[in-house]
């Protein structure tokens, strides 16, 4: 009996061998399942002369611009990996638990105003039609999912941070040619198609095995078959992936853990941005292994802010706000996403939307990086239009069937570059990792004419207020302390005098904003 369906591998071998024409198994010679390589490139091409699938339905709908990805925050390998190895699980399961987001025929209105049909569905039937009625995007579809499984346009991005969290002083520290290797074994075993990696402050502090911050960087470079440490890739029509890693610790000037982005990257970076323009319907996604500053997202001011690395280029002045701007500048930048601080997405501010970007904070997988005993990983399902941002908690489990839960933390609506949060925050006024006050010129807390008392022995320890000093630095008091400011974002940049030192004095402000005068009363 002649089949009615074509058998999906000899579809296969139709498309990799176009100098043939197809024929139905076992020898039946049937007109209604004989494609010709003409006709298939016409319909791949989109120029279909024929008349094949005049209506848009199931048929129209295309995977080429539809991708999910996962995206791992500080990684920090353990000797027990029993927590590393259950988040891999999670997040493969997860991807095949939600599947591609496929993209509409059009963009219209219309269009965009219902679900999508599963990827399941389509690719069911677009297994179960005939031949020469397969549409472009259904020949696409099938002509993947032969390469890539199940997986397909699925992607993983490394924020870094591989090896382990304590310095021991042996293989499998972090910055060690074995943290390297160690890492690319718990990748590859994702069984992804491909997958990137940015370096983090950690991945340099190879200080027993190198001598040189060239040296360190060039053996994670080796492991991971990459001739630059940044890397941009296209995983859609108009969706680019870009990644910036820090390149310097021995060589710091100031904090060595401070997260730096040398010129020549940068200049690559502003450059891949000019190149794919909003104009022309390019969505950006970066990485890097710290926020910029500007961001808004949650830092630890006793950390990391004290320390001079809580932010990209933290340090330098003539380059930190650079990647801010490009961002106000660039509408298609839509997504930026930072670790560093080994905190959950269960902050109101883990999450923060500046102009058209959204900018979150990763989580990590490991039980002895985690700050606040929570084990998240982002996953993105995304096509041309939307974006939906979730959480894939691996310390909440199902006590059924022992799987990690998924939560819908947001959607982005690429047209309008609107967001719209899904999820409650429970933890924004967390006892000990408190966000860092970022002072807004109309929160009531600018002093305007600052040649005054700013805060005695008594109100101190409860005073939150800032000012602009003669020579334009921007201070202010917060939690005890004094605390300077960037000038243009007012993002918190250090720790000018500790709680320790302030505590028992008086904070003046003289001589019209040139100094700051501590008192300490005697007895």
């Amino acid at each position: 009996m002649m089949p009615k369906v074509i058998n999906f591998s000899v579809f296969l071998l139709l498309v990799l061998s176009p100098g043939n024409s197809f024929q139905a198994p076992f020898g039946h010679h049937a007109a209604s399942t004989t494609v010709s390589s003409s006709i298939l490139q016409s319909k791949i091409n989109g120029d279909d002369n024929n008349g094949i699938n005049e209506k848009k339905s199931w048929h129209d709908y295309s995977i080429d611009d539809s991708y999910n990805l996962i995206v791992l925050g500080d990684l920090h390998l353990e000797d027990d990996m029993t927590s590393h190895h259950q988040a891999r699980s999670d997040c493969i399961s997860a991807l095949h638990h939600l599947s591609l987001l496929p993209c509409p025929p059009t963009l219209t209105p219309a269009s965009t105003s219902s679900s999508p049909p599963p990827f399941h569905s389509l690719l069911s039937t677009a297994q179960n039609t005939l031949g020469k009625d397969l549409s472009p995007a259904q020949l696409s579809l099938l002509r993947s999912y032969q390469t890539h499984g199940p997986l397909t346009n699925c992607h993983l991005v490394s924020l870094g941070d591989l090896g382990r969290k304590d310095i021991r002083h042996e293989p499998g520290d972090a910055g060690t040619t074995k943290s390297f290797t160690d890492a690319k074994t718990y990748f590859d075993g994702f069984s992804l198609p491909h997958y990137d990696v940015i370096t983090g402050n950690h991945d340099l502090e190879g200080l027993d095995e190198f001598s040189t911050d060239a040296a360190n960087l060039a053996a994670w470079q080796r492991t991971f078959q990459k001739d630059t440490p940044y890397f941009s890739r296209r995983v859609g029509h108009r969706t680019l992936l870009v990644g910036l890693s820090t390149v310097r610790f021995r060589d710091a000037p100031f904090s060595s853990h401070e997260c730096w982005v040398d010129p020549l990257q940068l200049s690559w970076f502003e450059d891949v941005v000019r190149r794919h323009g909003a104009e022309e319907g390019w969505k950006i996604i970066v990485f890097s292994h710290a926020p910029v500053v500007g961001s808004g997202l949650r830092v630890l001011q006793n950390v990391h802010v004290v320390n001079g690395c809580a932010w990209l280029n933290h340090c330098d002045g003539g380059s930190r706000n650079r990647f801010i701007e490009i961002v106000e500048r660039n509408p298609q930048v839509k997504l930026w996403f930072s670790g560093h601080f080994h905190l959950s997405h269960d902050y109101e501010d883990a999450l923060c939307h500046v102009g058209k970007c959204t900018f979150l904070q990763c989580g990590v997988v490991g039980k002895a990086s985690s700050r606040d005993g929570r084990r998240q990983t982002r996953l993105v399902q995304g096509n041309s239009h939307t974006i939906n941002l979730y959480s894939i908690n691996h310390h909440k489990r199902d006590d059924k069937n022992d799987e990690a839960n998924i939560r819908l933390d947001a959607i982005v609506d690429l047209t309008t570059g609107q967001i719209d949060i899904k999820q409650g925050y429970n933890d924004y006024d967390h006892d000990q990792w408190f966000s860092a006050y970022v002072p807004k010129e109309e929160d009531g807390c600018f002093l305007g004419s600052p040649d005054c008392l700013v805060a005695c022995q008594q109100t101190l320890p409860s005073s939150v207020c800032w000012w602009h000093m003669d020579d334009g630095a921007v201070l202010g008091l917060h939690d005890g302390q004094l605390v300077e400011y960037d000038k243009t974002t007012l993002s918190p940049l250090g720790i000018v005098v500790t709680k320790e030192q302030l505590k028992g004095r008086e904070v003046l402000v003289v001589e019209e904003g040139t100094a700051v005068v501590l008192l300490e009363e005697t007895t």
